[in-house]
């Protein structure tokens, strides 16, 4: 792969670094330097290695064109040399193309561009969200693929992509929640996994027919191949890039063609062709950057506001109806929006979608893959399955066949589980996705399934310090401090079996730099002490002499509305389903997970969001689907500002 290379290249412009111009001017794209500087960083990346021919020449044929334009109007240098590998820059005239906005872009024009007089917006720049182009996520780029090519394989779990990068709400041992998320990069291995990816479905695609049946040629003489080849650009091009192509992309693209059919065959052109669109920057990267000449506050495209519904309602790209809805110009109602967001949710994507959302911020989407003590749960290899099975189940069933609630998600008293994890739980599985009675354990909701307590749990225990941080930051939105800031090492109390968990953590936090935050992270924990590190339920302490009794009562004093005290985590749950804080702090975490960053750059647009979640009628708090289309309303979705 080049793109390494292109990394590491360091060019001598008077030691200012890779690829930029002298000090104190501004940043530019590659395609911008002047034409003898792009033929001596092409010179040093050929020289530096025995790449495959095809794709060398296709770098000088596409990257020594001006053709390629600076995104550095909105985003940092990194961003702009993120996009910079292989053939991507095919596809970055996203952010400008040939310098003029695509005649699709155009306020009222066939191809939807500006929300033109339906666009107005109401907010402050400080309320918006800022300009950015982003990566599809891992789950992202499997549905791309196989909405461009009909494949049934999922690349980036069959060659092991790296792990997406995550923002959001974080603790251990789950890390950061959401995979939607405007700092994911494309690093070397990520690079070379691409490629690899690309290779692979093309040469399936060729195998099957598909693209003998995406790009048929009766003529395939030069000349006739050539006119296919435009067909196939402009056809399949602009379903990669989910807009339409403009001139100069599609003469970069032709000239990619051109480099796998010249002397070869039409065959040959097409594989290349598709194998470069797909590890080009227009299909990897979806852009919020608006039209050319845009002022600090913009309106995203009709086509921008279309793939990011899409992307976020069902984790792929926008089908026929909602891009014939973008072209109309309809995406500039918050009606139409809505309209559109309910078809999406209601697909088997878009219900696939929302159960990723919830279990990205509960920490448990990886259950699968955790590891416990052989000697102290030796049932849990053979259950960890069954649990992610379990609560994904289980959220499908109430977001969809059942109320949609937060409350219900906490408090339901039935779930939908396998017998093997049915005999952990001391219940009977009443069969294959049918709901199983709780009734007459004392086990409720996801939060008292294997998935979140195993999850937030150690390899051979309990930890009340996990659980108590997991109910803070991601269900109540209390804010924790990290131990780091503050200037303290952690350090967890050794195991005692002549004490109980609790007793030994209690201790702990009795030192004056740990209780003021311990007092009320370890009581969340404590609540949960009735089950063990994989939610097997107990009433006294696993290897203690004689199993000494467990204590669940806590009293909370965080100054919210949980404040009290509670006999054990039922009655906690059953707080927690009707506190206003923790629909709240839903209302947050669903605009988290959309806003593809979490930090205090949209603290005002997060704000400004809950204040209008406030305004909804009150059955729809914490009814999921609804606070999710309230936000797809706002200005907020379709506004961008400059950082």
């Amino acid at each position: 792969m080049l793109w390494p290379k292109l990394l590491q290249l360091e060019l001598p412009l008077n030691g200012v670094g890779p690829f930029r111009e002298p000090a104190g001017t501004h940043k530019a794209a590659l395609g911008q330097l002047p034409f003898p500087i792009r033929t001596r960083i092409f010179s040093r990346v050929f020289a530096t290695g025995s790449d495959g021919g095809a794709l060398r020449v296709l770098l000088l044929g596409v990257l020594g064109n001006p053709m390629y334009r600076t995104a550095t109007r909105f985003l940092a240098w990194p961003v702009v040399m993120a996009s910079l590998w292989s053939a991507a820059l095919v596809g970055c005239s996203a952010v400008g193309g040939s310098g003029k906005p695509n005649p699709g872009d155009q306020p009222g024009s066939g191809g939807g561009g500006g929300l033109g007089a339906g666009g107005s917006i109401a907010t402050t720049s400080g309320d918006s969200l800022p300009a950015r182009i982003r990566r599809l996520t891992n789950a992202e780029y499997d549905t791309s693929v196989q909405a461009l090519l009909g494949t049934s394989t999922s690349p980036s779990k069959d060659l092991s992509f790296p792990p997406d990068a995550k923002q959001g709400p974080t603790n251990a041992p789950a890390g950061p929640a959401f995979t939607v998320n405007d700092a994911q990069r494309v690093d070397p291995v990520l690079a070379d996994k691409l490629d690899a990816a690309a290779q692979a479905l093309v040469s399936e695609a060729r195998k099957n027919g598909k693209l003998a049946a995406l790009a048929p040629c009766a003529d395939a003489s030069a000349a006739g191949g050539e006119a296919c080849a435009k067909t196939l650009i402009q056809t399949f091009g602009a379903k990669a890039y989910r807009r339409p192509l403009n001139d100069a992309e599609a003469a970069g693209l032709l000239r990619t063609y051109h480099v796998g059919a010249d002397g070869y065959t039409y065959a040959d052109g097409v594989d290349l062709l598709v194998r470069v669109l797909l590890q080009s920057a227009g299909f990897l990267y979806t852009t919020e950057i608006g039209e050319v000449g845009v002022g600090p506050s913009f309106v995203m495209s009709s086509n921008e506001i279309a793939t990011e519904l899409s992307y976020l309602l069902t984790a792929g790209p926008p089908d026929d109806a909602l891009m014939a809805t973008a072209a109309a110009g309809g995406l500039a109602k918050p009606e139409t929006r809505e309209s559109e967001a309910r078809r999406l949710l209601a697909t088997p994507a878009g219900r696939a979608r929302m159960v990723r959302v919830v279990r990205e911020w509960l920490g448990i989407a990886d259950v699968a893959h955790r590891e416990k003590s052989q000697s102290v749960y030796p049932e849990f290899a053979n259950v960890s399955a069954s649990m992610e099975k379990e609560s994904g189940a289980f959220i499908e069933e109430v977001l969809n066949n059942s109320s949609g609630t937060l409350a219900e998600l906490l408090t339901a008293d039935w779930t939908i589980v396998d017998q093997p994890l049915a005999a952990v739980y001391g219940v009977t599985s009443a069969g294959e996705g049918k709901r199983t009675s709780l009734a007459g354990t004392k086990r409720r909701g996801i939060l008292n399934q294997g998935a979140f307590l195993s999850v937030f749990a150690t390899n051979n225990g309990s930890h009340p310090v996990f659980r108590g941080v997991a109910m803070m930051r991601r269900i109540a939105c209390i804010p924790v401090p990290d131990p780091g800031s503050l200037n303290l090492v952690v350090s967890f109390p050794a195991a005692d079996p002549s004490k109980t968990t609790r007793a030994r953590f209690e201790a702990h936090a009795k030192d004056p730099g740990c209780a003021g935050c311990h007092d009320n992270i370890d009581n969340f924990g404590f609540a949960f002490e009735n089950f063990d590190g994989i939610g097997r339920f107990r009433s006294t302490e696993d290897g203690t002499p004689n199993g000494l009794p467990l204590d669940t009562r806590v009293t909370l004093k965080a100054g919210s509305d949980l404040d009290g005290s509670y006999a054990n985590n039922t009655e906690l749950i059953d707080a927690l389903s009707r506190s206003e804080s923790v629909k709240a702090c839903l209302a947050r975490q669903i605009f988290r997970s959309t806003a593809a960053r979490s930090d205090a750059s949209v603290q005002d647009a997060e704000d400004a969001f809950v204040a209008t979640w406030k305004q909804l009628p009150a059955e729809q708090h914490d009814r999921l689907a609804d606070v999710l289309v309230a936000f797809i309303k706002t200005p907020t979705f379709v506004q961008r500002r400059t950082p």
